[in-house]
């Protein structure tokens, strides 16, 4: 699917990237580290999930990480509050880079805000895109992210690509999948865009599998309902021009989440 075989293209790009932002946005949330009751720093993306009728915030492992001997932070759509995440992270490391942590009612609760957690059935159960389908994301740049009068701002960076073949070093093609990521090409759908930032800080970016060309190629109408999450971006290897993300059917979402439950409901710390 391209410009060529399709002469509205460019329009069904724009149209999917303004739909997909508007139904992903209540799920995001940046993750910082708390440097004071003032002042943070940011460190990666996550998004909301329900996972065995329990809220959890997900993102990569090496994200995760930092929470040892540090607070981390997220932030709930719409919400001006830092909200200090109270439960341990359950990972997995490289290469499979998850890690979730659970978020309890009370500090959903907390303040005011129009959040929502991803339902289980909107994570497809295998990476399996149809060719040259448009794959979709939103990370939280840090190079666009800065701390005033205690809180994060951190515009999100909504992002419509497609995938590409993988590099040869530092993945398994088993596991893992590869997204186009060439600032110098990309086109943005504002006016007076910054273009495409540095992606360091897109780590734990959930990859949304759009089904736009999918339902193009069934003659089918689309909405952003249809979509479903297909991988999480752990990497950016600058040299090859693309992001790395790891396929959903290896994200063991399930697995994490009663870990955590389990940790809980025990009592450890």
């Amino acid at each position: 699917m391209n410009s060529r075989a399709n002469p509205h293209w460019e329009q069904i790009c724009v149209d999917t990237v303004n739909r997909m932002l508007q139904h992903v946005k209540p799920y995001l949330s940046p993750v910082s580290i708390v440097l004071s009751d003032i002042e943070g720093e940011h460190l990666g993306t996550g998004s909301y999930c329900s996972v065995k009728s329990a809220r959890f915030l997900v993102t990569n492992d090496h994200v995760a990480e930092h929470q040892q001997g540090k607070q981390l932070a997220h932030q709930f759509h719409e919400s001006d509050s830092v909200a200090k995440l109270q439960n341990p992270f359950c990972g997995l490391g490289w290469p499979t880079d998850v890690a979730l942590s659970q978020i309890d009612d009370s500090v959903w609760n907390i303040c005011q805000h129009s959040g929502k957690a991803i339902p289980q059935d909107s994570f497809c159960e295998l990476h399996l895109p149809v060719e040259r389908e448009l794959l979709f994301l939103v990370g939280f740049s840090g190079e666009r992210s800065r701390f005033m009068f205690g809180t994060l701002i951190s515009p999100g960076t909504p992002y419509l690509t497609q995938e590409c073949q993988l590099p040869t070093e530092h993945v398994d093609p088993e596991k893992h999948f590869a997204l186009h990521y060439r600032p110098d090409l990309a086109s943005s759908v504002e006016k007076n865009s910054f273009g495409l930032p540095d992606p360091h800080g897109f780590s734990g970016s959930l990859v949304w599998n759009t089904r736009r060309v999918e339902c193009i190629q069934k003659n089918e109408e689309w909405s952003p309902e249809l979509a479903k999450v297909t991988g999480i971006v752990w990497g950016w290897p600058s040299s090859d021009a693309c992001l790395l993300a790891t396929k959903v059917e290896h994200m063991q979402m399930s697995a994490l989440a009663g870990k955590c439950l389990t940790i809980r409901s025990s009592g450890r710390p």
